[in-house]
């Protein structure tokens, strides 16, 4: 099951769906372009203390400007823990701007 999440320059478009554990989220953003000066990238936080300070040091890229276009840049939600993910471009300006949101992965009984 994909779950979309989609970077624009100026919000977060999020299409909030219930996730299940070992589930995928899918993101989809322009890629770099001459229309589009202001690329996105997907880094992912290891604690919600360097989310809320979109502390960059200590988080993993795991999209890059180019990989957001077409089908998207999908992310394994492989444990049940929350995932926290934001915008890394322009040093930490768009994750302070808001672009940034967590996941946390629920249960399906079935």
């Amino acid at each position: 099951m994909h779950h979309p999440y989609f970077f624009s320059n100026k919000y977060i478009h999020l299409s909030l769906l219930i996730l299940k554990l070992f589930g995928a989220t899918v993101f989809k953003f322009d890629p770099p372009s001459e229309i589009n000066i202001h690329p996105h990238s997907v880094y992912l936080f290891p604690s919600l203390w360097s989310f809320l300070r979109c502390d960059l040091r200590w988080a993993k890229r795991v999209a890059n400007t180019s990989q957001g276009g077409g089908e998207g840049f999908e992310f394994a939600l492989n444990k049940w823990k929350p995932y926290y993910f934001a915008c890394g471009e322009s040093n930490g300006f768009h994750c302070q701007s808001g672009m940034k949101f967590f996941v946390m992965p629920t249960f399906r009984w079935y």
